[in-house]
């Protein structure tokens, strides 16, 4: 049975190092295979019964035992985008190994060992279910929950089997009554780590690359979208302004005016076509706030006034977070223009280090619960659409008299692009 299990542990190394190979673009599975080599050696290691010395055959399971549990902890960091830094794991393992040459020499023959890696080991079980929870993703929290749960009860167990053997170093008994339950305990936590472990995680992984096949078929119709948008509509409003300009009238006129004020608007909507198809390709040149601000500089009217502010470092973010950000903000900001009768107008983007967060509020006359579902009144529908989109939570609060409050939450993993901060010379813009 242990060697079955160890010929797993290697062959679940083997497809994890394969899938790092056919998609790099996935973190973390370089180290899962690692993990996985090092725990399934060390199964085989123990049973071949190559090394005669007791302590030193102790040792050279534990090393690789717990070291591949550390393994797996930075995998799973880097997973769910949460990495830790880099002089980390080589500091971890050395510190792993340090620990098992100190218990061993210090206490060859006794069952305390146990307790030289079991701390380390649990921690790193119960840290790793921590990961697996907090940064689930939203399509596919049923599988990270069980994922979660997995490492949480190889810690349990091994914490226990640390107990077991603690209790009978005390009363100085190897009896059966102490060894059952403890071996019992040891095979829980082998088919957890080697079997059941690494199916958990094998099955992130395919989520993952559902997911990101998804994500390429997205891309591939958006910049159909984009050639089709370019080639028809941009090219026939560009002709159309070309043709019109040539017809003004070189004297002032009504008339004259009236068709300059218009090609000044198809001008306007040329460049927005412009930027929806950068957008579109996911190559947008202005940041979050900057396309919030030239918005509501666009729908404000006469009198009309806003303020933007930005907390945190901005940073670039996903292509598609940011167009439906930005279309969420238009929405709401052109609604409170047209009908909260509002003083003042505020936007706030949040760039924080877990989460992002548009606040678009003003202190107008409010929005009554009987006005919210109104029929013909698509607007609050379409700002929770888009963000449920992009997997955001979409939060209105909003009372007769007491203005309007839109707060839009996004985890930092699906928010963030991973590319450098954009350099912006003013954190705080009025218009």
């Amino acid at each position: 049975m242990a060697a079955v299990l160890g010929m797993k542990s290697v062959l679940a190394g083997l497809v994890f190092y394969l899938l790092h190979r056919s998609a790099r673009r996935i973190p973390g599975l370089y180290l899962w295979a690692l993990a996985s080599f090092a725990v399934g050696l060390a199964v085989l290691l123990d049973l071949s019964g190559l090394i005669a010395n007791p302590s030193l055959a102790s040792l050279l399971f534990n090393i690789p035992l717990v070291g591949g549990q550390i393994l797996f902890l930075f995998g799973a960091a880097q997973f769910v985008g949460r990495p830790f830094r880099r002089p980390a794991l080589p500091l971890l393992l050395a510190t792993v190994t340090l620990l098992a040459l100190t218990w061993t020499l210090a206490f060859p023959d006794s069952a305390l060992r146990v307790l030289s890696l079991t701390p380390l080991y649990a921690g790193a079980n119960a840290w790793m279910a921590w990961l697996l929870w907090q940064h689930r993703a939203r399509n596919a929290q049923a599988a990270y929950g069980i994922a979660a749960a997995t490492m949480l009860v190889q810690a349990g167990a091994a914490l226990a089997q640390a107990a077991f053997a603690l209790l009978a170093a005390e009363i100085g008994s190897q009896t059966a009554a102490w060894a059952t339950p403890a071996n019992v305990l040891i095979w829980i936590n082998a088919v957890l780590t080697i079997v059941l472990g690494s199916w958990v995680l094998f099955l992130l992984i395919m989520l993952r690359l559902v997911d990101e096949l998804k994500a390429a078929a997205e891309r591939e119709e958006r910049e159909r979208i984009a050639r089709d948008l370019h080639d028809t509509v941009l090219q026939t409003f560009q002709g159309f302004v070309m043709k019109a300009s040539a017809m003004l009238p070189d004297s002032e006129s009504a008339l004259g005016d009236s068709l300059s004020h218009c090609l000044r608007d198809a001008t306007v909507a040329i460049k927005e076509g412009r930027e929806k198809v950068a957008s579109l390709r996911g190559v947008s040149s202005h940041s979050l706030h900057d396309m919030l601000r030239c918005a509501a500089v666009q729908a404000a009217g006469p009198g009309q006034q806003f303020s933007l502010r930005c907390v945190g470092k901005p940073r670039a973010l996903d292509p598609i977070v940011q167009q439906e950000l930005c279309a969420i903000g238009r929405e709401a900001v052109c609604n409170a223009y047209r009908h909260a009768q509002a003083r003042h107008h505020e936007l706030i983007v949040d760039y924080g280090a877990d989460t992002l967060v548009l606040t678009v509020r003003d202190d107008g006359r409010g929005i009554a619960p009987s006005e919210r579902d109104k029929c013909g009144h698509w607007g609050l529908r379409g700002i929770e659409e888009r963000a449920r989109l992009i997997h955001a939570d979409a939060t209105l609060r909003s009372a007769p008299g007491a203005g309007t409050t839109w707060r839009i939450e996004l985890k930092a993993t699906l928010a963030y692009a991973g590319g450098q901060p954009y350099a912006v010379s003013h954190l705080t813009q009025h218009g």
